[in-house]
């Protein structure tokens, strides 16, 4: 009877083990099914990878067994990230957070990642499994998001800009016509409607050359027919410094230039023309009075880069003070009457246009020197 009682219990415990070991299996199945699984020894080395992990890595099953996931280590993540989260698990602790990893053919993807560590009774954990679910569509799109936020913030600022250009820039001029006018149509004289009207003209030219800068300004932004090309970049020079020699004369400007007959830059000649035209007009109105100006004008050529340099020993420019005001619409440094505040702005617009990049280094009273980066390709 006894051993009639012991088999059956047997069998309950064999049954229930199968039962369990169902049970489990299910368990696996569905998360091997449902998300990225992968099982480490206390020391982070990778002893089992599910078929998940094996396609968003991209690499084989033996190529990730026996290695650590520094194998899909991204480089996005700091030091400290990881660091903290090694902190948290080896106290068997749970850790979530997203990670971006990198797959073996260089694509990146991210994972909402839980780590869970197994404990021994001890409390210290011997092996810790990590659950991830792919979210890299959902980071693309947070990153257009992003990207859109920061378009939509830029836009804003710029339409701000423009609406303190008009209420500033161009009210001026409007007042000034309106009481031109005013006192034309008041006066009976002749010889003073006459002298109010002759008055009237520079002022309108003023504002209209104010509103054509406005203009250009803004049309650089949406002048999809305007093509980079091979130039030379000599001749654009020859061709700005005869705009400018009379200055360069009048002001006994000493001019260097370091660029050679067949320097060769990919860029819209007419963009060419206004880049080097407001640099140069910006050292020569910016010249100091305290010495002899000298203006340089150089280029340098890489691989994938071409730079042009244009520098100067005039009065410089404060950049702890203007270092995030230099390209914005509107903007001077001195008190220069010429001075309206549109042409960095205006190239900076032209050169990121085609990709490029300009900067500045400064010092005040001590001279300026600006450079434009461009692609060769």
């Amino acid at each position: 009877m006894n051993l009639a009682k012991t088999i059956r219990s047997q069998d309950y415990v064999s049954k229930e083990e199968n039962r369990l070991t169902k049970k489990l299996d299910d368990y696996k199945y569905a998360l091997d099914e449902s998300a990225v699984v992968a099982i480490t020894d206390a020391n982070g080395i990778i002893i089992h990878a599910n078929d998940n992990f094996c396609r968003n890595s991209k690499y084989n099953r033996e190529e990730l067994i026996g290695n650590t996931h520094n194998l899909i280590c991204s480089g996005y993540h700091s030091k400290e990230f990881f660091k903290e989260l090694w902190a948290t698990i080896s106290k068997g602790k749970i850790w979530k957070g997203e990670i971006k990893n990198k797959a073996k053919d260089g694509s990146f993807y991210w994972t909402d990642t839980t780590i869970v560590p197994f404990l021994n009774e001890s409390g210290i954990p011997y092996k810790y499994v990590s659950i991830r679910s792919d979210i890299t569509a959902r980071k693309q799109q947070e990153e257009k998001l992003q990207q859109y936020s920061t378009i939509l913030e830029y836009q804003n600022t710029q339409l701000t800009d423009f609406c303190n250009i008009v209420s500033h820039n161009l009210r001026g001029p409007m007042i000034n016509i309106a009481m031109l006018v005013d006192y034309i149509e008041e006066s009976e004289d002749i010889a003073i409607q006459k002298e109010a009207q002759s008055k009237i003209k520079p002022v309108v030219n003023h504002l209209l050359e104010l509103i054509d800068e406005l203009v250009t300004s803004v049309q650089i932004k949406h002048d999809t027919k305007i093509k980079a090309a091979p130039i030379k970049l000599r001749d654009c020079l020859n061709e700005v410094l005869l705009e400018y020699e009379t200055q360069l004369t009048t002001y006994n400007i000493d001019l260097i230039t370091n660029i050679k007959e067949d320097d060769i830059v990919i860029f819209p000649h007419k963009y060419m023309i206004s880049v080097l035209c407001n640099l140069l007009s910006n050292a020569i109105k910016y010249r100091s009075k305290e010495r002899q100006a000298i203006i340089e004008i150089s280029f340098t050529k890489t691989k994938d880069k071409s730079i042009i340099a244009v520098r100067d020993n005039g009065m410089g420019i404060d950049l702890n003070r203007y270092n995030d005001k230099i390209f914005k619409i509107s903007k001077t440094f001195h008190k220069n009457p010429d001075g309206k505040g549109f042409g960095l702005y205006m190239i900076k617009n032209q050169i990121e246009a085609m990709e490029g990049k300009i900067w500045v280094e400064s010092e005040v009273d001590k001279g300026s020197s600006f450079f434009v980066e461009l692609s060769n390709q």
